[in-house]
């Protein structure tokens, strides 16, 4: 049986602005990977922007796992896009309905609640059976 890998898009290219104002509670939103293989790897890519201020960085969630993090640009042009990649087990995606949830960061200045940061372009990555 031949393994074969696919990926499904979880945002486009849009925008998702993370912070205050908007999803402040941190973004979900649900995909599916029908078929996927649990005894393999899986990993979710993200274009982000911002979080320039925060030593802290967004955890990531995938069915309320915590399955890594998106990483701060502390010091970094909050204008700059990033591609950043979370890795995980197959075992971590279910063979069907899944949530993505990325959390906010708070704002170590107090000028505002939260460090904003944008996604988009974000794909989950895996393996299945052809």
């Amino acid at each position: 049986m031949a393994i074969l890998s696919d990926f499904v898009r979880i945002v486009g290219d849009n925008n998702i602005r993370i912070g205050d104002g908007s999803n402040e509670n941190g973004f979900t939103r649900s995909f599916r990977t029908a078929g996927r293989l649990a005894n393999r790897s899986a990993f979710i890519t993200f274009m982000v922007k911002g979080m320039t201020v925060s030593n802290d960085d967004a955890d990531v969630f995938v069915n309320d796992k915590r399955v890594g993090v998106l990483f701060n640009a502390n010091g970094g042009n909050r204008n700059h896009w990033q591609t950043q990649t979370v890795s995980m087990a197959g075992s971590d995606l279910n063979d069907g309905d899944n949530v993505l949830r990325v959390g906010s960061v708070p704002n170590p200045t107090g000028s505002d609640d939260f460090d904003d940061f944008t996604i988009r372009n974000v794909y989950c990555h895996f393996h299945q059976e052809s």
